[in-house]
Protein backbone atom coordinates (compact mmCIF):
# COMPACT_ATOMS: atom_id res chain seq x y z
CA UNK A 1 0.00 0.00 0.00
CA UNK A 2 1.72 3.53 -1.13
CA UNK A 3 2.34 5.95 1.68
CA UNK A 4 -0.38 8.48 0.63
CA UNK A 5 -1.23 11.09 2.11
CA UNK A 6 -4.95 10.03 2.68
CA UNK A 7 -2.89 6.54 4.34
CA UNK A 8 -1.06 8.46 6.71
CA UNK A 9 -4.15 10.35 7.50
CA UNK A 10 -6.15 7.04 7.55
CA UNK A 11 -3.42 5.77 10.22
CA UNK A 12 -3.62 8.47 12.56
CA UNK A 13 -7.60 7.81 12.57
CA UNK A 14 -6.78 4.12 13.56
CA UNK A 15 -4.59 4.81 16.00
CA UNK A 16 -6.89 5.52 18.69
CA UNK A 17 -6.25 8.82 19.94
CA UNK A 18 -8.35 10.49 22.20
CA UNK A 19 -7.08 13.86 23.38
CA UNK A 20 -8.65 17.08 22.97
CA UNK A 21 -10.67 17.46 19.96
CA UNK A 22 -10.66 14.28 19.50
CA UNK A 23 -13.36 13.57 22.03
CA UNK A 24 -15.57 15.85 21.03
CA UNK A 25 -19.14 15.01 19.06
CA UNK A 26 -18.76 15.37 15.03
CA UNK A 27 -22.04 17.54 14.69
CA UNK A 28 -20.69 20.00 17.73
CA UNK A 29 -17.02 19.68 15.82
CA UNK A 30 -19.11 20.55 12.01
CA UNK A 31 -20.96 23.98 14.20
CA UNK A 32 -17.61 25.07 15.49
CA UNK A 33 -16.12 24.51 11.96
CA UNK A 34 -19.15 26.48 10.53
CA UNK A 35 -18.71 29.26 12.59
CA UNK A 36 -15.43 30.07 12.42
CA UNK A 37 -15.08 30.02 9.09
CA UNK A 38 -18.86 32.64 9.12
CA UNK A 39 -17.29 34.78 11.14
CA UNK A 40 -13.93 34.91 9.21
CA UNK A 41 -15.78 35.61 6.21
CA UNK A 42 -18.52 38.22 7.40
CA UNK A 43 -15.92 40.60 9.47
CA UNK A 44 -12.80 40.43 7.26
CA UNK A 45 -10.72 41.29 10.15
CA UNK A 46 -7.24 40.71 10.26
CA UNK A 47 -6.99 40.41 13.92
CA UNK A 48 -10.07 38.35 13.92
CA UNK A 49 -9.11 36.01 11.38
CA UNK A 50 -5.39 35.75 13.35
CA UNK A 51 -7.30 34.99 16.47
CA UNK A 52 -9.40 32.03 14.73
CA UNK A 53 -5.81 30.88 13.53
CA UNK A 54 -4.62 30.78 16.31
CA UNK A 55 -7.43 29.11 17.96
CA UNK A 56 -7.97 26.29 15.49
CA UNK A 57 -3.45 26.02 16.07
CA UNK A 58 -4.46 25.35 19.87
CA UNK A 59 -7.11 22.95 18.84
CA UNK A 60 -4.66 21.07 16.76
CA UNK A 61 -1.89 21.30 19.95
CA UNK A 62 -4.55 20.16 22.23
CA UNK A 63 -5.84 17.39 20.36
CA UNK A 64 -1.70 16.11 20.13
CA UNK A 65 -2.51 16.44 16.28
CA UNK A 66 1.47 15.42 14.60
CA UNK A 67 2.33 18.26 13.49
CA UNK A 68 3.52 16.58 9.86
CA UNK A 69 -0.49 16.08 9.43
CA UNK A 70 -1.56 19.67 10.71
CA UNK A 71 1.01 20.96 8.14
CA UNK A 72 -0.33 19.09 5.23
CA UNK A 73 -3.44 21.19 4.70
CA UNK A 74 -1.28 24.24 4.23
CA UNK A 75 0.89 23.07 1.33
CA UNK A 76 -1.79 22.60 -1.08
CA UNK A 77 -3.41 26.40 -0.56
CA UNK A 78 0.08 27.62 0.18
CA UNK A 79 0.93 28.76 -3.53
CA UNK A 80 -2.49 29.92 -4.69
CA UNK A 81 -2.10 31.95 -1.16
CA UNK A 82 1.39 33.49 -1.99
CA UNK A 83 0.04 34.48 -5.80
CA UNK A 84 -3.13 36.14 -3.83
CA UNK A 85 -0.47 38.49 -1.85
CA UNK A 86 1.54 39.41 -4.46
CA UNK A 87 -1.21 39.96 -6.75
CA UNK A 88 -2.62 42.52 -3.83
CA UNK A 89 0.65 44.05 -3.15
CA UNK A 90 1.31 45.00 -6.74
CA UNK A 91 -1.99 46.20 -7.65
CA UNK A 92 -3.63 48.13 -4.91
CA UNK A 93 -2.46 51.02 -3.23
CA UNK A 94 -0.68 54.47 -3.21
CA UNK A 95 2.24 53.97 -0.69
CA UNK A 96 5.25 51.89 -2.05
CA UNK A 97 7.32 49.57 -0.57
CA UNK A 98 9.23 49.03 -2.97
CA UNK A 99 9.89 48.75 -6.58
CA UNK A 100 10.99 45.30 -8.77
CA UNK A 101 11.96 46.56 -11.76
CA UNK A 102 8.72 47.72 -13.87
CA UNK A 103 6.32 46.33 -11.08
CA UNK A 104 5.48 48.54 -7.81
CA UNK A 105 4.30 47.18 -4.85
CA UNK A 106 2.47 49.22 -2.60
CA UNK A 107 1.68 48.71 1.58
CA UNK A 108 -2.24 48.90 1.12
CA UNK A 109 -2.08 45.54 -0.93
CA UNK A 110 0.12 44.01 1.32
CA UNK A 111 -2.39 44.46 4.22
CA UNK A 112 -4.97 43.53 1.60
CA UNK A 113 -3.24 40.15 0.81
CA UNK A 114 -1.88 40.10 4.15
CA UNK A 115 -5.57 39.80 5.49
CA UNK A 116 -6.96 37.18 2.72
CA UNK A 117 -3.93 34.96 3.65
CA UNK A 118 -4.67 34.74 7.08
CA UNK A 119 -8.24 34.44 6.30
CA UNK A 120 -7.54 30.57 4.55
CA UNK A 121 -4.87 30.06 7.29
CA UNK A 122 -7.60 30.46 9.57
CA UNK A 123 -10.40 28.02 7.69
CA UNK A 124 -7.37 25.53 6.77
CA UNK A 125 -6.84 25.75 10.01
CA UNK A 126 -10.36 24.43 11.60
CA UNK A 127 -10.73 22.15 8.60
CA UNK A 128 -7.76 20.30 9.64
CA UNK A 129 -8.53 20.11 12.92
CA UNK A 130 -11.70 18.96 12.23
CA UNK A 131 -10.93 16.22 9.80
CA UNK A 132 -7.55 14.72 11.03
CA UNK A 133 -9.91 14.32 14.61
CA UNK A 134 -12.82 12.68 12.74
CA UNK A 135 -12.96 9.71 10.81
CA UNK A 136 -14.36 10.85 7.02
CA UNK A 137 -17.35 8.14 7.73
CA UNK A 138 -18.59 9.50 11.10
CA UNK A 139 -18.31 13.33 9.47
CA UNK A 140 -20.80 11.74 6.87
CA UNK A 141 -23.35 10.81 9.57
CA UNK A 142 -23.02 13.84 11.46
CA UNK A 143 -23.84 15.62 7.82
CA UNK A 144 -26.86 12.96 7.19
CA UNK A 145 -28.03 14.06 11.03
CA UNK A 146 -27.64 18.05 10.04
CA UNK A 147 -30.25 16.58 7.07
CA UNK A 148 -27.94 17.12 4.15
CA UNK A 149 -29.38 16.23 1.20
CA UNK A 150 -28.03 12.70 0.42
CA UNK A 151 -27.53 13.09 -3.53
CA UNK A 152 -24.85 15.61 -2.34
CA UNK A 153 -23.43 13.06 0.46
CA UNK A 154 -23.38 10.56 -2.26
CA UNK A 155 -21.17 12.69 -4.49
CA UNK A 156 -18.95 13.87 -1.18
CA UNK A 157 -18.44 9.87 -0.55
CA UNK A 158 -17.58 9.24 -4.01
CA UNK A 159 -15.33 12.35 -4.48
CA UNK A 160 -13.42 11.32 -1.53
CA UNK A 161 -13.02 7.57 -2.93
CA UNK A 162 -12.25 8.57 -6.72
CA UNK A 163 -9.58 11.04 -4.90
CA UNK A 164 -7.78 7.93 -2.74
CA UNK A 165 -7.66 6.17 -5.83
CA UNK A 166 -6.44 8.59 -8.33
CA UNK A 167 -3.69 9.32 -5.40
CA UNK A 168 -3.04 5.69 -4.99
CA UNK A 169 -2.15 5.40 -8.72
CA UNK A 170 0.17 8.78 -8.98
CA UNK A 171 2.16 7.18 -6.12
CA UNK A 172 2.22 4.16 -7.92
CA UNK A 173 3.18 5.66 -11.42
CA UNK A 174 5.75 7.84 -9.52
CA UNK A 175 7.53 4.76 -7.75
CA UNK A 176 7.86 3.19 -11.00
CA UNK A 177 9.28 6.21 -12.61
CA UNK A 178 12.09 6.34 -9.48
CA UNK A 179 13.05 2.64 -10.29
CA UNK A 180 13.42 3.83 -14.06
CA UNK A 181 15.26 7.27 -13.66
CA UNK A 182 12.64 9.59 -13.98
CA UNK A 183 13.32 11.32 -10.77
CA UNK A 184 17.07 11.65 -10.70
CA UNK A 185 16.79 15.49 -11.20
CA UNK A 186 14.47 18.27 -10.75
CA UNK A 187 13.66 18.94 -14.70
CA UNK A 188 13.81 14.65 -15.03
CA UNK A 189 10.91 14.79 -12.23
CA UNK A 190 9.23 17.59 -13.61
CA UNK A 191 8.90 16.00 -16.62
CA UNK A 192 7.70 12.47 -15.42
CA UNK A 193 5.33 14.54 -13.04
CA UNK A 194 3.58 15.83 -16.10
CA UNK A 195 3.68 12.79 -18.10
CA UNK A 196 2.56 10.96 -14.57
CA UNK A 197 -0.65 13.61 -14.42
CA UNK A 198 -1.63 13.11 -17.91
CA UNK A 199 -1.94 9.45 -17.64
CA UNK A 200 -3.85 9.97 -14.24
CA UNK A 201 -6.46 12.12 -15.90
CA UNK A 202 -6.87 9.78 -18.91
CA UNK A 203 -7.35 6.64 -17.07
CA UNK A 204 -9.46 8.65 -14.27
CA UNK A 205 -12.21 8.90 -17.39
CA UNK A 206 -11.32 5.55 -18.42
CA UNK A 207 -12.55 4.63 -14.77
CA UNK A 208 -15.23 6.89 -14.61
CA UNK A 209 -16.94 4.73 -17.58
CA UNK A 210 -16.22 1.30 -15.60
CA UNK A 211 -18.02 2.93 -12.52
CA UNK A 212 -21.01 3.57 -13.84
CA UNK A 213 -21.26 0.16 -15.52
CA UNK A 214 -20.88 -1.14 -11.93
CA UNK A 215 -23.08 0.93 -10.95
CA UNK A 216 -25.79 0.13 -13.32
CA UNK A 217 -25.28 -3.23 -12.48
CA UNK A 218 -26.18 -2.74 -9.26
CA UNK A 219 -29.54 -0.58 -9.91
CA UNK A 220 -28.11 2.38 -9.21
CA UNK A 221 -30.51 4.02 -12.50
CA UNK A 222 -33.42 1.82 -11.79
CA UNK A 223 -36.83 2.67 -11.43
CA UNK A 224 -38.46 1.48 -7.87
CA UNK A 225 -40.68 -1.30 -7.96
CA UNK A 226 -42.06 -2.44 -4.86
CA UNK A 227 -40.45 -5.25 -3.65
CA UNK A 228 -43.71 -7.21 -3.17
CA UNK A 229 -44.78 -7.07 -6.52
CA UNK A 230 -41.91 -9.57 -7.44
CA UNK A 231 -42.66 -13.07 -6.76
CA UNK A 232 -40.32 -15.66 -5.91
CA UNK A 233 -40.13 -19.49 -6.75
CA UNK A 234 -38.37 -21.93 -4.05
CA UNK A 235 -35.22 -23.07 -5.14
CA UNK A 236 -34.55 -26.30 -3.94
CA UNK A 237 -31.25 -26.42 -2.92
CA UNK A 238 -29.66 -27.94 0.03
CA UNK A 239 -29.91 -26.18 3.11
CA UNK A 240 -26.82 -23.95 4.00
CA UNK A 241 -25.22 -25.26 7.24
CA UNK A 242 -24.48 -21.52 8.24
CA UNK A 243 -27.80 -20.93 8.15
CA UNK A 244 -27.38 -17.65 6.11
CA UNK A 245 -30.00 -16.55 4.19
CA UNK A 246 -29.10 -15.46 0.97
CA UNK A 247 -30.46 -18.17 -1.50
CA UNK A 248 -31.89 -16.43 -4.70
CA UNK A 249 -35.10 -15.58 -6.11
CA UNK A 250 -35.84 -17.39 -9.27
CA UNK A 251 -38.58 -16.22 -11.63
CA UNK A 252 -39.50 -19.22 -13.39
CA UNK A 253 -38.13 -22.23 -11.87
CA UNK A 254 -38.37 -24.39 -15.37
CA UNK A 255 -36.72 -21.69 -18.16
CA UNK A 256 -33.15 -21.82 -18.52
CA UNK A 257 -31.10 -18.64 -16.69
CA UNK A 258 -29.96 -17.42 -19.53
CA UNK A 259 -30.53 -18.46 -23.47
CA UNK A 260 -28.65 -16.47 -26.03
CA UNK A 261 -29.86 -16.36 -29.69
CA UNK A 262 -27.30 -15.27 -32.57
CA UNK A 263 -26.29 -12.32 -30.59
CA UNK A 264 -23.73 -10.52 -32.33
CA UNK A 265 -22.05 -7.43 -30.87
CA UNK A 266 -20.25 -4.26 -33.12
CA UNK A 267 -18.00 -1.52 -31.85
CA UNK A 268 -17.41 1.09 -34.20
CA UNK A 269 -16.40 -0.81 -37.18
CA UNK A 270 -15.20 -4.36 -36.09
CA UNK A 271 -17.25 -6.98 -35.08
CA UNK A 272 -16.69 -8.15 -31.56
CA UNK A 273 -18.92 -10.74 -31.34
CA UNK A 274 -20.49 -13.17 -33.77
CA UNK A 275 -23.36 -15.35 -34.18
CA UNK A 276 -23.61 -16.33 -30.23
CA UNK A 277 -25.88 -19.13 -29.06
CA UNK A 278 -26.00 -20.90 -26.02
CA UNK A 279 -28.13 -21.71 -22.91
CA UNK A 280 -27.63 -21.61 -19.30
CA UNK A 281 -29.39 -23.52 -17.38
CA UNK A 282 -30.33 -23.05 -13.37
CA UNK A 283 -27.68 -23.84 -11.04
CA UNK A 284 -24.78 -24.17 -13.74
CA UNK A 285 -21.13 -23.45 -13.29
CA UNK A 286 -20.11 -22.28 -16.57
CA UNK A 287 -16.90 -21.64 -17.19
CA UNK A 288 -16.29 -19.03 -20.46
CA UNK A 289 -12.09 -18.95 -21.56
CA UNK A 290 -10.90 -17.85 -24.07
CA UNK A 291 -7.57 -15.49 -25.48
CA UNK A 292 -6.76 -11.97 -24.65
CA UNK A 293 -9.84 -9.96 -26.94
CA UNK A 294 -12.07 -13.18 -28.01
CA UNK A 295 -14.66 -10.86 -26.72
CA UNK A 296 -15.21 -12.49 -23.07
CA UNK A 297 -16.01 -9.34 -20.96
CA UNK A 298 -18.12 -7.82 -23.81
CA UNK A 299 -20.22 -10.89 -23.30
CA UNK A 300 -20.69 -10.26 -19.78
CA UNK A 301 -21.66 -6.87 -20.29
CA UNK A 302 -23.95 -8.34 -23.09
CA UNK A 303 -25.41 -10.61 -20.18
CA UNK A 304 -26.06 -7.46 -17.64
CA UNK A 305 -27.53 -4.89 -19.77
CA UNK A 306 -24.65 -2.95 -19.62
CA UNK A 307 -24.41 -2.85 -23.76
CA UNK A 308 -26.59 -3.84 -25.99
CA UNK A 309 -26.41 -6.52 -28.66
CA UNK A 310 -26.28 -5.29 -32.53
CA UNK A 311 -28.25 -8.32 -33.51
CA UNK A 312 -30.08 -11.26 -31.78
CA UNK A 313 -31.56 -11.78 -28.33
CA UNK A 314 -30.70 -12.58 -25.03
CA UNK A 315 -33.41 -14.22 -22.42
CA UNK A 316 -33.13 -13.87 -18.66
CA UNK A 317 -35.31 -16.86 -17.04
CA UNK A 318 -37.76 -17.35 -19.71
CA UNK A 319 -37.87 -13.05 -20.20
CA UNK A 320 -36.76 -11.11 -23.25
CA UNK A 321 -33.89 -9.05 -22.56
CA UNK A 322 -35.61 -5.55 -23.43
CA UNK A 323 -35.25 -1.78 -22.49
CA UNK A 324 -37.53 -2.57 -19.64
CA UNK A 325 -36.02 -5.59 -18.28
CA UNK A 326 -32.61 -3.92 -18.76
CA UNK A 327 -33.88 -1.10 -15.81
CA UNK A 328 -34.59 -4.15 -13.89
CA UNK A 329 -31.98 -6.23 -14.87
CA UNK A 330 -29.65 -6.02 -11.27
CA UNK A 331 -32.59 -8.64 -9.84
CA UNK A 332 -31.75 -11.47 -12.05
CA UNK A 333 -27.91 -10.40 -12.62
CA UNK A 334 -24.98 -9.28 -10.49
CA UNK A 335 -21.60 -8.42 -12.48
CA UNK A 336 -18.27 -8.78 -9.97
CA UNK A 337 -15.63 -6.59 -12.57
CA UNK A 338 -12.34 -7.67 -12.68
CA UNK A 339 -11.04 -4.61 -11.16
CA UNK A 340 -12.44 -4.40 -7.67
CA UNK A 341 -11.76 -0.76 -7.63
CA UNK A 342 -13.88 -0.36 -10.09
CA UNK A 343 -16.31 -2.56 -8.36
CA UNK A 344 -16.12 -0.83 -4.97
CA UNK A 345 -16.93 3.08 -5.40
CA UNK A 346 -18.31 3.70 -1.72
CA UNK A 347 -16.14 5.18 1.21
CA UNK A 348 -16.59 1.91 3.59
CA UNK A 349 -17.33 -1.27 3.58
CA UNK A 350 -20.48 -1.90 5.18
CA UNK A 351 -21.69 1.49 2.70
CA UNK A 352 -20.58 -0.64 -0.22
CA UNK A 353 -22.24 -3.46 0.18
CA UNK A 354 -25.67 -1.71 1.71
CA UNK A 355 -25.60 0.36 -2.23
CA UNK A 356 -27.20 -2.71 -4.16
CA UNK A 357 -30.01 -4.14 -1.81
CA UNK A 358 -30.89 0.05 -0.45
CA UNK A 359 -31.63 -0.06 -4.88
CA UNK A 360 -33.92 -2.77 -4.17
CA UNK A 361 -36.41 -0.98 -2.51
CA UNK A 362 -36.60 -3.18 0.75
CA UNK A 363 -37.14 -1.91 4.30
CA UNK A 364 -33.98 -1.08 6.38
CA UNK A 365 -34.32 -3.84 8.55
CA UNK A 366 -33.95 -6.31 5.79
CA UNK A 367 -31.23 -4.39 3.69
CA UNK A 368 -29.67 -4.44 6.78
CA UNK A 369 -29.96 -8.27 7.82
CA UNK A 370 -29.10 -8.86 3.72
CA UNK A 371 -25.80 -6.91 4.46
CA UNK A 372 -24.78 -8.33 7.72
CA UNK A 373 -25.29 -11.96 6.32
CA UNK A 374 -23.15 -11.48 3.04
CA UNK A 375 -20.47 -10.37 4.96
CA UNK A 376 -20.28 -12.70 7.62
CA UNK A 377 -20.49 -15.66 4.62
CA UNK A 378 -17.93 -13.20 2.64
CA UNK A 379 -15.59 -13.10 5.90
CA UNK A 380 -15.61 -9.24 5.92
CA UNK A 381 -17.67 -8.62 8.71
CA UNK A 382 -14.59 -7.36 10.62
CA UNK A 383 -13.76 -4.80 7.83
CA UNK A 384 -17.58 -3.36 8.01
CA UNK A 385 -15.99 0.24 9.14
CA UNK A 386 -13.08 0.20 7.26
CA UNK A 387 -12.78 2.34 4.15
CA UNK A 388 -12.12 0.86 0.98
CA UNK A 389 -9.05 1.81 0.04
CA UNK A 390 -7.23 0.70 2.95
CA UNK A 391 -8.40 -3.19 1.61
CA UNK A 392 -5.81 -5.70 -0.10
CA UNK A 393 -6.88 -6.60 -3.14
CA UNK A 394 -8.09 -9.70 -1.92
CA UNK A 395 -10.39 -8.61 0.44
CA UNK A 396 -11.75 -5.98 -1.96
CA UNK A 397 -12.50 -9.02 -4.24
CA UNK A 398 -14.73 -10.67 -0.77
CA UNK A 399 -16.19 -7.47 -0.44
CA UNK A 400 -17.50 -7.14 -4.17
CA UNK A 401 -19.16 -9.90 -4.00
CA UNK A 402 -21.01 -9.98 -0.60
CA UNK A 403 -21.87 -6.40 -2.42
CA UNK A 404 -23.95 -9.14 -5.27
CA UNK A 405 -25.24 -11.96 -3.01
CA UNK A 406 -26.84 -9.58 -0.78
CA UNK A 407 -29.13 -8.51 -3.66
CA UNK A 408 -29.79 -12.45 -4.01
CA UNK A 409 -29.42 -12.32 -7.96
CA UNK A 410 -29.95 -15.71 -9.08
CA UNK A 411 -27.23 -15.18 -11.87
CA UNK A 412 -23.80 -14.30 -10.81
CA UNK A 413 -21.33 -13.05 -13.62
CA UNK A 414 -18.18 -12.84 -12.68
CA UNK A 415 -15.17 -10.99 -15.07
CA UNK A 416 -11.30 -13.27 -13.65
CA UNK A 417 -12.10 -12.95 -10.07
CA UNK A 418 -9.07 -15.19 -9.13
CA UNK A 419 -6.76 -12.41 -11.33
CA UNK A 420 -3.86 -11.24 -9.20
CA UNK A 421 -5.34 -13.27 -5.86
CA UNK A 422 -2.76 -15.87 -3.52
CA UNK A 423 -3.02 -19.06 -3.74
CA UNK A 424 -4.96 -18.72 0.08
CA UNK A 425 -7.07 -16.34 -1.50
CA UNK A 426 -7.58 -18.49 -4.47
CA UNK A 427 -8.34 -21.19 -2.19
CA UNK A 428 -11.21 -18.77 -0.27
CA UNK A 429 -12.68 -17.58 -3.20
CA UNK A 430 -13.30 -21.06 -5.22
CA UNK A 431 -14.79 -22.23 -1.30
CA UNK A 432 -17.38 -19.51 -1.71
CA UNK A 433 -18.31 -19.60 -5.18
CA UNK A 434 -18.70 -23.45 -4.30
CA UNK A 435 -20.83 -22.55 -1.38
CA UNK A 436 -23.06 -20.36 -3.12
CA UNK A 437 -23.64 -22.67 -5.99
CA UNK A 438 -24.19 -26.37 -3.98
CA UNK A 439 -25.93 -24.68 -0.85
CA UNK A 440 -28.02 -21.30 -2.18
CA UNK A 441 -28.32 -22.37 -6.34
CA UNK A 442 -26.68 -19.46 -7.72
CA UNK A 443 -25.92 -19.63 -10.97
CA UNK A 444 -22.09 -18.79 -12.17
CA UNK A 445 -20.72 -17.69 -15.20
CA UNK A 446 -16.98 -17.32 -14.67
CA UNK A 447 -14.44 -15.48 -16.91
CA UNK A 448 -10.82 -16.80 -16.45
CA UNK A 449 -7.41 -17.57 -17.80
CA UNK A 450 -6.83 -19.96 -14.93
CA UNK A 451 -7.85 -24.07 -15.90
CA UNK A 452 -6.70 -24.98 -12.82
CA UNK A 453 -9.67 -22.60 -11.19
CA UNK A 454 -11.83 -24.20 -13.86
CA UNK A 455 -11.05 -27.90 -12.97
CA UNK A 456 -12.06 -27.29 -9.28
CA UNK A 457 -15.40 -25.29 -9.92
CA UNK A 458 -16.77 -25.81 -13.56
CA UNK A 459 -19.69 -28.31 -14.89
CA UNK A 460 -19.20 -26.56 -18.05
CA UNK A 461 -16.39 -24.64 -20.56
CA UNK A 462 -17.33 -22.43 -23.00
CA UNK A 463 -14.54 -21.25 -25.33
CA UNK A 464 -14.46 -18.08 -27.25
CA UNK A 465 -11.83 -17.22 -30.24
CA UNK A 466 -12.21 -14.06 -32.45
CA UNK A 467 -15.70 -13.98 -30.95
CA UNK A 468 -17.03 -16.56 -31.83
CA UNK A 469 -18.07 -20.25 -29.73
CA UNK A 470 -15.41 -22.83 -31.06
CA UNK A 471 -16.26 -25.35 -28.42
CA UNK A 472 -18.84 -26.14 -25.65
CA UNK A 473 -18.86 -28.90 -23.50
CA UNK A 474 -18.66 -30.56 -20.11
CA UNK A 475 -15.57 -29.04 -18.71
CA UNK A 476 -13.72 -32.89 -18.60
CA UNK A 477 -13.79 -32.76 -22.18
CA UNK A 478 -12.72 -29.31 -22.65
CA UNK A 479 -10.08 -30.18 -19.90
CA UNK A 480 -8.45 -33.29 -21.21
CA UNK A 481 -8.12 -32.24 -25.29
CA UNK A 482 -5.07 -30.80 -25.09
CA UNK A 483 -5.11 -29.59 -28.71
CA UNK A 484 -8.62 -27.43 -28.85
CA UNK A 485 -6.93 -25.51 -25.88
CA UNK A 486 -3.54 -25.27 -27.36
CA UNK A 487 -5.11 -24.09 -30.84
CA UNK A 488 -7.19 -21.79 -28.71
CA UNK A 489 -4.10 -20.60 -26.20
CA UNK A 490 -4.76 -22.01 -23.67
CA UNK A 491 -3.47 -24.33 -21.06
CA UNK A 492 -4.67 -27.60 -19.53
CA UNK A 493 -4.33 -27.40 -15.49
CA UNK A 494 -1.05 -28.38 -14.43
CA UNK A 495 -1.92 -32.10 -13.32
CA UNK A 496 -4.00 -33.00 -16.43
CA UNK A 497 -0.99 -32.09 -18.31
CA UNK A 498 1.26 -33.76 -16.22
CA UNK A 499 -0.67 -37.06 -16.76
CA UNK A 500 -0.86 -36.97 -20.00
CA UNK A 501 2.70 -36.71 -20.25
CA UNK A 502 3.22 -39.55 -17.75
CA UNK A 503 0.54 -41.70 -19.29
CA UNK A 504 2.28 -43.20 -22.50
CA UNK A 505 -0.31 -45.37 -23.24
CA UNK A 506 -4.25 -44.43 -24.58
CA UNK A 507 -6.23 -43.45 -22.02
CA UNK A 508 -9.84 -43.14 -20.65
CA UNK A 509 -10.18 -38.98 -20.48
CA UNK A 510 -12.33 -39.82 -17.92
CA UNK A 511 -9.46 -41.42 -15.98
CA UNK A 512 -7.37 -38.85 -16.44
CA UNK A 513 -7.07 -36.59 -13.48
CA UNK A 514 -7.85 -32.72 -13.03
CA UNK A 515 -7.81 -32.07 -9.03
CA UNK A 516 -5.44 -33.29 -6.77
CA UNK A 517 -8.14 -35.16 -5.15
CA UNK A 518 -9.00 -37.11 -8.14
CA UNK A 519 -4.65 -37.33 -8.84
CA UNK A 520 -4.63 -39.28 -5.44
CA UNK A 521 -7.61 -41.23 -6.27
CA UNK A 522 -5.96 -42.49 -9.14
CA UNK A 523 -2.83 -43.59 -7.43
CA UNK A 524 -5.08 -45.17 -4.68
CA UNK A 525 -6.54 -47.12 -7.49
CA UNK A 526 -10.41 -45.66 -6.08
CA UNK A 527 -10.96 -42.71 -8.74
CA UNK A 528 -14.58 -42.52 -9.14
CA UNK A 529 -15.75 -42.12 -12.87
CA UNK A 530 -18.37 -39.46 -12.72
CA UNK A 531 -21.85 -40.59 -14.22
CA UNK A 532 -22.83 -40.59 -18.12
Amino acid sequence: MPNTINAHIQDYHESGASNGFHCLDARLKLVLLVMAVALNIYFAKLWLSLFLLVAGTSLAVWSRIPVRLFLIFFIIPAWSTLVIVVGFTAGFGSTSLFVLGPVTFYKEGFNLGLAAAARIGCDISWMAAVFLTTPFNTLLKALKWFRVPDVLLESIAMGFRYISLVMKEFNTMKNSARTRGGLQSYKHTLQSTGKILAQVVLRAYDRAVRIQEAMISRGAYSSIINSKDIESVDSGVEECPNQCDVTPEYMDPHAPVVSCSNIAYTYGAEATLHDISFTVERNEVVVLCGPNGAGKTTLLKLLSGILTPTSGDIYLEGEHLDRKIRNQIFRHVGLLCQDPNDQLFCTHVREDVSYGPTNLNLPSESVEQLVNTAMELMEVSDLADRPIHRLSYGQMKRVGLAGLIAMKPPLLLLDEPSANLDPASTHQLIHHLRHLNSHHGYTLIIVTHDMNLAAQIANRIVILDEGKIVADSMAREILTDEKLLEKSRLEPPILTKMFQRLLNHPVDRREIPLTIDEALAFFDGKIKRPKD
